[in-house]
């Protein structure tokens, strides 16, 4: 198996850089590696010695793949960070002390109960870990290993919580509560009450942390009063149970609120970047007034970012109800990690929209990019062949090991192949004629194959399933015209008289047709019929070299 291992050519910090000044990630980590002031504050910061990229994930919803987007541009930057020549940390944090917002699908309806409770505190619901969070947490790493080839740190806030690592910025939250209601209040169109606090208690009465109001702060002690009533989420409510309590910020159990919580995380682990959906991008967004909050209140230089656009299936939001949810397990049935992180490194800003039915077109688009990278296909445009060569170079790296030469059969002659042949030697002897076997991509051919037969059975459009005939029928052979069973007559003793290749046999295709007067589509047509009993099917040149005998035979059937 041939390597590249391009780690030797990438340019450190200060070196010429403007092969890697083309992609998204590479430029964002410049801008890390240069940036020397606050963005809020008129003056300097010492720069770190190690930079820190974040990710995060709530617990409360559906594991799809549209999920696993930030993760794995997060772990773009942190790689580029890497390459640049600097030192970087990528964390994963699991925001299980956030509440229960509506029950997933396969979750009991009972569990409606725990709404505004934090997931880490309810019961599993399979009854085999620990909580509700733990259940969806292991899943979630199990996942992330699979689709980030990087090395990655992984918090829990709610321990976080418990050892104390939030109390300074609580408490420094808690005496700033005036000021960070004046940040968020240039925003709001209804502004915040005078007595609005940074922080969420749990009831001691029914366990929720969304419902609590605080009523009251004791300015000596710290301690909040509360009471706790309904809380209305987009679609449901979690309902308050009227308790009234107290609760001390620094030792009892709950959470700052999102607009405070954030820029304490950041502060909290030292954090140069953190991505957000496009939804953040406006000025009046939680990630901003966080900026400022981390600025102003937690002198802590707010972090780059970058924003990007969210996965629809099909242009329609991905949702267990619509049925139209994509998991990570059904995308390893048919694609390798690669391919989801070349998905999702190609452009930031541009929906991206997925269909099972076009990831044929996907795979090319990968496979057109490794011949880029490894210099089988020249792009003439400067600039796009270098980004293209960065793109897949950033989807395919672990640390600094090789990226292997990866399998030259494309996918849909993979799909087409798996179709007609079950039997290995039989693939491998049809693959032989159509020049897409090596002995050295053997293992890269096979998982292709595999992963093929896997979307057709399972996600492929039927224009593209068939079933190749073992005989022709009297009732095929009345679908033909006179000038076609000539043509196809032809065909056949073409076929046997020599050993053909795909373009010449293209070629032989369009003169058998004009030879027997018919338009190329009307011939084409016919040997879908008596190959397929279908009027399309795969490019017919090398369809016909990979059916070999079997294609012949059926012919002089006619």
């Amino acid at each position: 198996m041939k390597e590249r291992n391009s780690s030797k050519n990438i340019p450190k910090a200060g070196e010429e850089k403007a092969e890697f000044d083309l992609f998204w990630a590479d430029q964002l980590a410049q801008r890390i590696i240069s940036r020397e002031k606050y963005r809020y504050l008129d003056r300097k910061f010492e720069k770190p010695k190690e930079f820190v990229v974040k990710t995060a994930a709530s617990l409360s919803g559906v594991l799809h793949i549209g999920r696993l987007s930030d993760t794995i541009r997060n772990a773009s930057v942190h790689r580029a960070l890497l390459d640049a020549g600097g030192k970087s940390r990528l964390i994963w944090i699991s925001d299980d002390l956030d509440p229960l917002r509506k029950i997933p699908k396969g979750v009991p309806a009972e569990f409606g109960k725990y709404l505004g409770s934090p997931v880490s505190m309810i019961p599993d619901h399979e009854g085999c870990h620990e909580s509700y969070a733990k259940h969806h947490l292991e899943e979630y790493l199990n996942v992330i290993r699979e689709f980030i080839f990087e090395d990655i740190e992984v918090f829990s806030m709610r321990e976080e919580y418990k050892k104390g690592n939030f109390a300074p910025y609580i408490k420094k939250l808690i005496e700033n509560a005036e000021a960070i209601r004046e940040i968020q209040n240039r925003q709001r169109t209804n502004p915040l009450k005078k007595d609005w606090m940074p922080w969420s208690a749990l009831c001691s009465g029914c366990g929720k942390i969304i419902t609590t109001r605080i009523t009251e702060v004791d300015e000596k002690t710290g301690v909040v009063s509360y009471v706790c009533k309904d809380y209305l989420f987009e679609t449901t409510i979690a309902k308050g149970c009227g308790h009234k309590g107290e609760n001390d910020p620094q030792k009892d159990v709950g959470k700052l609120a999102y607009k405070s919580e954030w820029a304490a995380q950041w502060a909290r682990w030292g954090v140069s970047c953190e991505g957000a959906g496009k939804e953040y991008q406006v000025p009046n967004s939680a990630f901003w007034i966080n900026a400022e909050i981390c600025e102003k209140v937690l002198d802590f230089p707010s972090p780059e970012t970058f924003f990007y656009e969210h996965l629809t299936i099909e242009g329609v939001k991905m949702s267990a109800s619509l049925g139209n949810v994509v998991y990570p397990r059904q995308w390893l049935e048919v694609a390798s990690p690669q391919l989801l992180r070349f998905f999702y490194n190609k452009r930031l800003m541009t929906e991206r929209s997925f269909s099972w039915k076009e990831l044929p077109m996907l795979y090319d688009e990968y496979d057109k990019a490794a011949a880029v990278y490894f210099d089988k296909l020249v792009i003439e445009n400067e600039k796009e062949r270098k980004h293209t060569k960065r793109l897949y170079e950033i989807s395919n790296r672990t640390g600094n090991k090789a990226i292997d030469v990866p399998s030259t059969l494309g996918f849909s002659h993979a799909a087409m192949v798996s179709q007609v042949f079950s039997d290995e030697k039989d693939i491998i002897s049809s693959l032989e004629k159509t020049s897409h076997y090596s002995k050295e991509e053997h293992k890269q051919i096979m998982q292709r194959i595999k992963l093929a037969r896997s979307w057709i059975t399972m996600y492929a459009p039927e224009e593209v399933k068939y079933v190749l005939q073992q005989e022709v029928s009297d009732e095929v052979k009345s679908k033909l015209s006179e000038p076609q069973i000539k043509a196809l007559k032809t065909l056949a003793e073409k076929l046997r008289s020599k050993k053909w290749g795909e373009k010449e046999l293209y070629n032989e295709c369009y003169t058998i047709a004009k030879d027997a007067g018919l338009q190329p589509p009307e011939f084409f047509k016919a040997a879908y019929i008596v190959l397929l009993n279908k009027e399309r099917g795969p490019k017919l040149a090398p369809f016909l070299l990979a059916l070999g005998e079997k294609a012949v035979r059926l012919l002089e059937q006619v």
